[in-house]
């Protein structure tokens, strides 16, 4: 019998899951052991993170474990990661949600019998089996639900990528039907016709006015030589 075989008994007896309890649990080991996540350490930190260190002390040491509401376990794994965890189980997310708070104090439990948190090379020694899909309790491949979680960060940086692309492209729009408005659209002919004004006015002003050419005439009176210049009018 496996250590998680009275797991999934009990949890598909409880919220009516059947033969979806063990898909719900390879879910759920699936999510422990996901390295992008920051593997098994990273799955209890979600916890400690949330206020709940001491809860997760008492599902990791001996003794009795204190389990969790929906409420805590939808504040430390996230509504998304749940919702997931419902589409890969096929089951609502009220369902999905509820097992996977009364799953998980007990799987952590049984992963932890030493009282320590194992190894990650150990853990995944020991869940394998329902990772690869061909656990008669319903496995699925740890692969699968991996990709389907990190579709969420996915979908977010996709979004966010899809929506700044929109601003950009909303930017550009901007700039090509408002081009006319531009200020440099009018500043430069204005700009190039002051400069024709100066280079006109510097080759005007170096020209010279023209003299009238003068008529020289001299004059005898009484003896007396007289000259007279007498400009000449074109």
């Amino acid at each position: 019998m496996s250590m998680f075989d009275s797991i999934i008994n009990e949890a598909g007896e409880k919220f009516n899951l059947g033969g979806k309890a063990g898909t719900l649990l390879s879910a759920l080991l699936a999510l422990m052991t996901d390295k992008n996540r920051g593997g098994f350490a990273g799955f209890l930190e979600k916890f400690n993170t949330v206020g709940l260190g001491d809860t997760v002390s008492s599902w990791v040491s001996a003794g009795t474990n204190t389990p969790v509401s929906n409420e805590q376990i939808e504040s430390a794994l996230g509504e998304e990661t749940l919702k997931d965890i419902a589409n890969q189980t096929g089951t609502d997310y009220q369902s999905a949600t509820s097992a996977t708070a009364y799953m998980t104090p007990r799987v952590i439990d049984a992963l932890t019998p030493e009282g320590v948190v194992p190894q990650e090379s150990d853990l995944l020694s020991r869940i394998g089996g329902y990772l690869t899909g061909g656990a008669a309790s319903g496995g699925i491949s740890a692969a699968n639900v991996g990709e389907s979680f990190d579709r969420i960060g996915t979908a977010a940086i996709d979004d966010n990528v899809r929506a700044f692309d929109r601003t950009g492209n909303a930017l550009n729009t901007v700039d090509d039907t408002g081009g006319d408005n531009s200020p440099l659209r009018w500043l430069l002919p204005l700009l190039l016709l002051g400069l024709l004004i100066g280079l006109g006015y510097m080759f005007c002003g170096k020209s010279s006015v023209p003299t009238a050419p003068t008529a020289n005439t001299t004059t005898n009176v009484n003896g007396t030589t007289t000259t007279t210049n007498t400009n000449i009018a074109k």
